[in-house]
Formats: C-alpha cells, structure tokens, sequence
C-alpha cells in the first residue's frame, strides 16, 4: 500500500470490511460481497460478450458440468464505494486498507445464462462513473497480459531455461519476450474480421511473409493475407489445419517459429551476398 503503485484485484472470498475511510469507532462492519450488492447502481455501458463453453462447477468443490455462454450485448452496469480491509495475514503492526470496491455486473442476463458480475479492489480513487468505469477498462487488460504471460511460459518456455545466473537469464528472457509479443499480435491479428483481407506485412516483417509462402506455395507472395500467414505458420509448427480441428495454441505457433526463423536467417544472408555478387 505504501509503495506508490496503483492495483486493481478481482475479489474471490466475502472478506470482513469495514465501510468508509472513517475511524474504527467511525464505521460500520460488513461483508464484502454483501455489502457491494446494496449499492446504487453509477452508471451502464453495453458490453460485447463472446460465445464460451467451459467446465465449471457450480461451487469450489463439486461435480463440474459443461456450461455454454451465449455471444450477446450486455448492458453492465457499475457502483462503487470506499471500504477498509485487514491485510491477507495481519500482524501485530499491521493497518487497515484503505481501498475501493466496484462492483461490476449484468441488468438483466438471458434466461438461463448465468449473470456476468466481479467485485474489484483498487487503491485508485474512484468518485464518479468516470473514474469506476477507467478502473473496469483496467481490469478487462488482465485477459491480454495472462495470454501474453501464457506465450512467455508455454509457448517460448521461458521456465526451461538453464542458465543458472541472473546475467544470463536476463538476455534471454527479453528476447523470447519480444518473440511471445509478436506471436501474441499475430494471434490477436488472425481473430479479427479483417482476418482474411488484411495484408500480414502489417503484422509482420516482409521477409518471414516471402520465406513462409516459399516454402507453403512454391513462390512468394507477398500479399498473403494474416489469416493465411497465421495458419500457414501453424502448418509448419504441426498443425493439421483440419476443418474440425481447433485453433492454433501456443505450443504449435512456438514450434512453427523455431523452425521459421533458421529460415528467414538463411533468406536474408542469400539476398545479402547476391547483391554482393550482382
């Protein structure tokens, strides 16, 4: 609380609280989750919601049954308060913070789909519709760092490493980091509508575009698209690019690159010395 950074934390248990800044002698207790459900609704936006089917349970612990979201507009709406909390694991000079919470949740969710609802925890300021609906946007990133994280860790397997010293593990961990950044721009590319139109030089360096079309087609071309270009990668890294089949992951994409990459290096190092030689 006290290193100057801003959070923003997904609330997962209904925690002792106490409401507003004030004084212990000042303020009321209650629980988290109870508590957020009483406040007065700031303000709505409508929120665009992708199918999704998963696994879930509808506790911690049970019987785990398919559940089908539905792709729908959803009018969210958004309130908020200034509450105090006792730290995780307190200890005996330990202080309460002193936080807000939004909670975030769906008016009115279709019949039989389960309501869209997350209650955040900041120690961002937040006053008015504005500020609560900043700190949502700021939430919803989460999703895109964990895909990048997921790149670093099962794509380019940045835990395999085995180097054993600070010195080394830091060169290396930065430019698997690059290549999970572009994997993951790649990836987001090729789910957009655009997909199928958008020239991949816009995604990608010219060159691994004219060595990938060399080797799937015969020839360059170099005005593949980045759906062509993201799955003809895949092709290479083994994927059976099968109507039925799913996605790329990340593993597939991280063994098409690896073998990309030799690739683009020895095209390059051609061009280089036919000039030379022209």
């Amino acid at each position: 609380m006290n290193s100057g950074r801003r959070f923003v934390i997904r609330a997962s248990h209904d925690r002792c609280i106490l409401v507003g800044h004030g004084g212990p002698e000042e303020s009321e207790a209650a629980k988290l989750k109870q508590y957020a459900s009483t406040l007065p609704q700031a303000g709505t936006w409508t929120l665009q919601v992708t199918s999704k089917s998963e696994m879930k349970s509808p506790r911690r612990k049970g019987k785990k049954k398919l559940a089908k979201r539905i792709q729908r507009e959803a009018e969210m709406a958004v309130a908020f308060a200034p509450v105090q909390i006792n730290p995780s694991k307190p200890h005996t000079d330990s202080q309460l913070m002193k936080v807000w919470i939004v909670r975030v949740w769906e008016v009115d969710p279709p019949k039989g789909q389960e309501r869209l609802e997350w209650i955040l925890i900041t120690n961002e300021p937040v006053e008015c519709f504005e500020s609560a609906y900043d700190v949502v946007g700021w939430y919803e990133c989460r999703w895109i760092i964990e895909e990048y994280h997921k790149g670093q860790k099962t794509g380019c397997r940045i835990e395999d490493l085995q180097f054993t010293s600070e010195d080394r593990l830091q060169p290396a961990i930065a430019l698997l980091s690059v290549i999970a950044l572009t994997l993951l721009q790649l990836r987001q590319a090729s789910r957009r509508p655009d997909a199928k139109t958008r020239k991949a030089t816009t995604v990608i360096d010219r060159s691994y575009v004219e060595v990938l079309s060399l080797w799937r087609h015969k020839k360059i071309k170099r005005d593949w698209t980045v759906h062509e270009f993201y799955y003809a990668l895949a092709r290479l890294g083994g994927h059976q690019n099968r109507k039925n089949d799913h996605p790329p992951g990340w593993q597939v994409l991280w063994e098409g690159w690896k073998e990309l990459l030799p690739m683009v290096i020895g095209y390059d190092v051609a061009k280089t010395k036919y000039k030379k030689c022209g």
